[in-house]
């Protein structure tokens, strides 16, 4: 067990969720109202694809719109469909990064690269899905496939644009370990906690932080509804610790680190 003492509490504790969507319920005073009892002062609210009602980039628009101190909104970003200038019209729009997910090849096809390029300009942050998603009836027309989305594909991103600010979500799950590699090699790639597989995540952290991947390259994220908030936050106020991360660590990976990427 660890010998760290923490004095943070989840009271006085300042979080940023780096990885949250519209509600499902279409509440955004709701929302913001859970966000306020959860500690959370600043949030990345990510657009979806279509066939996932209520989540598109119209509503992250308004929500950031009404909450602008709150919600950074981040523009679903369809890749090898959408037009490239797609970017240019979400950073004219106020999106501050966008959010990529189920592309119908590897993320590091050169096709995908004068995205990549148009984000960079903008200095917005790329967040990628990485790792197993869950299915959809959007499966078979869009030809998702998991493999498409695996950690390592992010290193030949982030070695072609130096100066982009990505994200990987899930810590690459269940591709953990190679996400912490990845993330070690390449200063401008962070990975964030994010998704319904906290305990293999907890794990590969267990065994791999402050040798692979640094507190400083880690972000708390929900990915999950306003009623969970809470319950996330305090897993990992639990969980981390227990690791031998400090106060000041813990305020970088619920604070610190993902304020200073946008």
């Amino acid at each position: 067990m660890s010998s760290v003492v923490n004095v943070i509490s989840v009271s006085t504790l300042r979080v940023v969720d780096a990885h949250v969507h519209p509600p499902a319920d279409g509440d955004l005073k709701g929302f913001a109202e859970a966000c306020e009892r959860a500690g959370i002062v600043k949030c990345f609210m990510c657009g979806l694809p279509e066939g996932f009602k209520g989540t598109g980039n119209e509503v992250v628009k308004r929500a950031f719109k009404e909450y602008p101190d709150l919600v950074k909104g981040f523009g679903y970003v369809d890749l090898g469909r959408d037009p490239v200038d797609i970017v240019d019209n979400l950073y004219a729009e106020g999106f501050v990064g966008v959010k990529l997910i189920g592309p119908p090849k590897p993320y590091d096809h050169d096709d995908y690269f004068p995205y990549y390029e148009r984000v960079e300009k903008y200095g917005m942050v790329a967040l990628f899905h990485t790792g197993i998603v869950a299915r959809t009836p959007m499966d078979k027309a869009r030809r998702v496939s998991s493999r498409n989305m695996r950690p390592a594909y992010l290193e030949t991103i982030a070695r072609s644009f130096p100066k982009l600010k990505i994200i990987g979500a899930h810590l690459g799950h269940p591709w953990c370990e190679e996400a912490a590699v990845v993330s070690y090699h390449n200063p401008n790639v962070y990975f964030d906690l994010s998704g319904g597989h906290t305990f293999y995540i907890a794990l590969t952290l267990h065994r791999r932080l402050f040798y692979d991947i640094k507190p400083s390259k880690i972000l708390f994220g929900t990915d999950s509804q306003p009623a969970e908030f809470l319950k996330c936050i305090h897993f990992w106020m639990m969980v981390l610790p227990q690791i031998g991360v400090s106060d000041e660590d813990l305020e970088r990976i619920f604070y610190k680190n993902a304020e200073s990427l946008v």
